[in-house]
């Protein structure tokens, strides 16, 4: 088996998980010696080193660890999804549907028995033998439920415990994607879509969405009659730059043909304001939370004393790496050293 680095597990990286989980596994037989080798120190130490190395010992724990690879592999490429800079509300709420298709679809039997068959083949030579826990009947003021459940064998135990927790993930995802104000979003994303389209029949399909999400922001009537003419404008737009667009499937496609010819702006006030409003609410805070990450990373202890302009100073390039990239260093030196004379004497000239 190949070994590699262990990942850490953090709390806020909602793209690692399953990294950290896979990197314990493909470790899990030298961690285990390291904390034997740790548990035999005295002191603090040492005792919380021999609690883990029980933990690991245990089958319960190694079939918690798969069972969490298994959900955060699948949750993962949502997340990557969901935090991707042109995504828009119907990519998310794809993706989230197939995510929960793919839960669904494993919590049966015959997904069970290979996922337990595998966990208990991997465990053989590093954790003991999976044993059902001990019958404890919980006392009778907590218990609501007479009827305690018997296993009669361990594979019945964790199946349970399978599907359990493969129901709470779907029914989490459910909540999270079937929210009223996301349909709302949904509506209205899908009448700023295929209005640039022509491909909605009745624009008043949507009037009830709009006025619930723009309230008195927006004027439905004029918005209407733009509507009617938008596909035409746009058309004339892509034909007359020769842009390579096909069909309209993003918002960002339409904010790339309203700054290519502004005069859309003017003519299309109402829809140009729908636009902005549905732009305010991102679907994911993954960009802010990437921003106080870097704040973290910048301004450690090291870095207590620095001031604030020049804290945004550092900032700024260190979150638009990519826009930095495209700056051309030597056209800033040209306008800097050809400003005034004396910086030409000083510097020559810039080739």
């Amino acid at each position: 088996m190949s070994y590699s680095n262990l990942t850490p597990l953090c709390p806020m990286r909602w793209t690692m998980r399953a990294e950290s989980y896979n990197s314990l596994l493909k470790n899990y037989e030298p961690v285990q010696e390291a904390l034997y080798s740790l548990a035999e120190e005295k002191g603090g130490p040492g005792i919380k080193a021999n609690g883990l190395y029980g933990q690991m010992n245990n089958f319960n724990f190694f079939f918690g660890l798969k069972l969490g690879h298994l959900i955060f592999s699948a949750t993962e490429k949502l997340s990557r999804t969901i935090q991707g800079v042109n995504c828009c509300l119907q990519d998310v709420l794809c993706a989230a549907e197939s995510v929960i298709h793919h839960f669904q679809r494993i919590r049966d039997d015959n997904s069970f028995k290979s996922f337990y068959s595998g966990v208990v083949k991997d465990s053989e030579d590093l954790t003991d033998k999976p044993i059902l826990p001990r019958h404890r009947r919980p006392p009778k003021r907590y218990d609501s439920n007479p009827a305690v459940a018997n296993f009669s064998s361990c594979e019945e135990f964790y199946r349970q415990q399978y599907i359990e927790a493969l129901e709470i993930v779907v029914n989490m995802l459910k909540n999270r994607f079937t929210q009223k104000n996301f349909k709302l979003l949904c509506n209205v994303e899908k009448f700023i879509i295929h209005v640039a389209n022509n491909s909605l029949d009745d624009p008043n399909d949507c009037v009830q969405s709009i006025k619930d999400f723009c309230y008195n922001d927006i004027d439905v009537e004029r918005l209407k009659c733009e509507a009617i003419m938008i596909f035409d404008f746009f058309q004339s737009v892509i034909k007359t730059n020769q842009m390579n667009i096909k069909q309209i499937t993003k918002i960002s496609t339409i904010c790339e043909i309203l700054n290519t010819c502004e005069i859309g702006k003017q003519m299309f006030k109402e829809y140009h304001k729908l636009i902005k409003l549905y732009l305010t609410i991102p679907v994911t805070t993954a960009t802010a939370e990437r921003t106080f990450s870097t704040l973290n990373r910048l301004k450690n202890a090291i870095r207590s004393s620095m001031t604030q302009s020049r804290l945004n100073h550092c900032l700024l390039p260190h979150i638009y790496k990519e826009k930095l990239d495209e700056i051309d260093v030597n056209e800033i030196m040209s306008k800097f050293i050809s400003s005034n004379e004396k910086r030409q004497t000083f510097f020559g000239s810039m080739l």
